[in-house]
């Protein structure tokens, strides 16, 4: 194509175009094949305004309508994805206007509708994957029972819309099932929109689709994972749990192909307690279903390395109940946070506390697995190897979804962890330490200060005698005030480091974990009320100087100044730190 015929069809000017025949304005192509309408369409970032251009080649050079690019894109493709309803339209009706297909007798219009391009996409495809919820409609409408079958990537246009994150997702998904007669639910790997519903936990997507297909929850991927799967990994919401086992509990006992987990146990190994306790109440037979391995939902949450969520675990009586269940080689889920307690020092807490019903069951103490070891044996006996093998079981849980990396992390990783842990307790430890000096100082000299106050006392004899000689100045009352909030701030911020302290030994012998955001918060209150006590001592200074100094006027304001500069000075180091450390 010409440049100056190129700069045309961007701008939308048909004039350079009309000394051409109408035959070749079809042979006018870029090297991607693309035509004067491609050229036109791709230029507007916005919806056009009139669509004469559009009309007038396509009367002139109606094989235009069809013919694509080397990607396969026809105009349709291109203003479906960029959700030009108007041209839409245009374009449809220019196809109606053509003859219907001698043989199949299918329209013009619905032949260009069906159109794929390289992925086989077709332009509804291309508009779902974009949310053109106006194009979907126009689309869904004019041919509502064509199935849009699967392109390359195994996606249909309805699972493209689930799985969607556009503005207009939900009109859009709307549209496909209100508008299609036959509507296909396929996604990759043998997934349906169900499971892509799951994933995000959209559970009023999740009934929409249920509404109009009731056996969607029986459908595996090639894994053998159904959408209960799904959503007891992810679980964003234990609503989408609900909702898949409110139209059909039964999708609890499906189990995957591998390693024949059901979604209990993912829920179990992923720590998700929330999703755990709604499969459990609505299908509470599931927890007897075991692994390849024969455990059950109970080993999974040991498993998990999460003590919290297999402490939560332990309140549920179904899954209390499974702690006394073996595994194929005998193995208890006690036995197996026995070698972990050994790794794991929070571990040891479940084995030892009366409260988890582990000291008070002595059939859970007194279990033998095969080699005829009870969990006290494995804990406190010379057993290293059986003890590193029992751990590395715990690390061969399998993947998660379509093969996504191991739900476990490994050693190493949890080891830098660790690691990393321990330095930013190390530093804000000591970051505590400074700043309790720091209150410290303050509250000392602070109460210093109360006792000696400035001009002294009355040492005349009567009613007065002992009192503040500047007792009824203002300078000195705002002094006294201002030494006292010094004082209390400055010893609020000395307890609540104290607190903290106290926080942490607590945390080692209380049975379940606090917040972990409960020391960074007192931390930071402590830091503010300290910062606070420095600028109420400032004032104390200056209204306790002047007070002393008010014969002397121009010493005592010279005096304030260079005391009250401090906070002009603060504001400068703030404004330096927010520069060139935090911007």
């Amino acid at each position: 194509m010409d440049p100056v015929l190129f700069k045309a069809a961007e701008a939308g000017n048909i004039g350079p175009f009309e000394n051409y025949q109408t035959c070749s304005l079809n042979q006018l192509l870029t090297p991607d094949e693309n035509t004067i309408l491609h050229v036109y369409l791709k230029n507007q970032s916005s919806e056009p305004e009139s669509t004469d251009f559009v009309d007038k080649f396509l009367e002139r050079c109606p094989p235009l309508l069809f013919q694509a690019n080397k990607r396969g894109e026809t105009p349709l493709h291109l203003e479906a994805r960029y959700g030009h309803s108007n041209v839409v339209k245009v374009l449809i009706d220019r196809a109606k206007a053509l003859p219907a297909d001698p043989e199949s007798g299918v329209t013009k219009a619905k032949m260009m509708l069906r159109m794929t391009n390289g992925e086989r996409d077709t332009a509804l495809h291309e508009a779902a994957r974009n949310s053109r919820s106006h194009v979907v409609e126009i689309l869904t409408k004019e041919d509502p029972e064509f199935s849009y079958p699967a392109n390359v990537h195994g996606e249909t246009p309805l699972y493209i819309a689930v799985s969607s994150l556009g503005q207009e997702r939900e009109k859009v998904i709307d549209e496909i099932l209100t508008n299609c007669i036959s509507v296909d639910y396929g996604g990759p790997n043998g997934r349906t929109a169900l499971h892509a519903a799951s994933e995000v936990g959209d559970h009023e997507t999740a009934r929409k689709l249920l509404e109009k297909e009731k056996k969607l929850t029986q459908t595996t991927d090639e894994n053998g994972w159904s959408p209960l799967h799904y959503a007891a990994c992810y679980d964003w919401s234990p609503r989408i749990v609900q909702v898949l086992l409110e139209y059909d509990a039964s999708a609890a006992y499906i189990a995957e192909t591998e390693k024949r987990r059901t979604a209990l146990h993912i829920a179990a190994i992923q720590g998700h307690v929330n999703a755990m306790k709604e499969i459990v109440s609505r299908c509470p037979a599931c927890c007897e279903l075991v692994d390849n391995r024969g455990w059950n939902a109970l080993h999974y949450a040991v498993a998990s390395k999460d003590r919290v969520a297999f402490v939560h675990c332990l309140k549920i009586p179904e899954l209390a109940r499974l702690g006394t269940k073996k595994d194929d080689k005998g193995n208890t889920p006690f036995h197996l946070i026995a070698a972990l307690a050994h790794q794991q020092k929070q571990w040891q807490r479940v084995l030892f506390n009366d409260s988890y019903g582990y000291s008070s069951g002595r059939e859970i103490r007194c279990g033998l697995n095969k080699r005829q070891l009870s969990v006290d044996d494995i804990y406190e006996g010379n057993f290293a190897e059986i003890q590193k093998k029992l751990v590395k079981s715990l690390e061969d849980v399998g993947s998660g979804p379509i093969g996504r990396g191991p739900f476990v992390m490994k050693g190493e990783e949890e080891k830098n962890n660790e690691e990393r842990n321990k330095g930013e307790e190390e530093a804000l430890s000591k970051a505590r330490e400074s700043h309790l000096v720091v209150a410290a100082l303050i509250a000392t000299v602070t109460f210093a200060a109360a006792f000696t106050l400035p001009g002294g006392y009355k040492n005349d004899q009567g009613p007065n005698e002992g009192t503040a000689i500047l007792a009824k100045k203002a300078a000195f009352i705002v002094f006294v005030i201002s030494d006292a909030m010094s004082m209390v701030l400055s010893l609020l911020a000395v307890f609540i480091h104290f607190m903290i302290s106290l926080i942490h030994g607590f945390k080692m012998v209380k049975d379940e974990a606090m917040d972990e955001n409960t020391t960074g918060i007192l931390f930071g209150y402590a830091m503010l009320l300290t910062m606070i006590a420095m600028g109420t001592m400032i004032i104390a200074f200056v209204t306790g100087t002047y007070a002393v100094l008010e014969p002397s006027l121009g010493l005592a304001i010279s005096t304030c100044l260079i005391s009250l500069s401090f906070f002009f000075l603060v504001y400068l180091v703030c404004r330096f730190i927010y520069k060139n450390l935090i911007s």
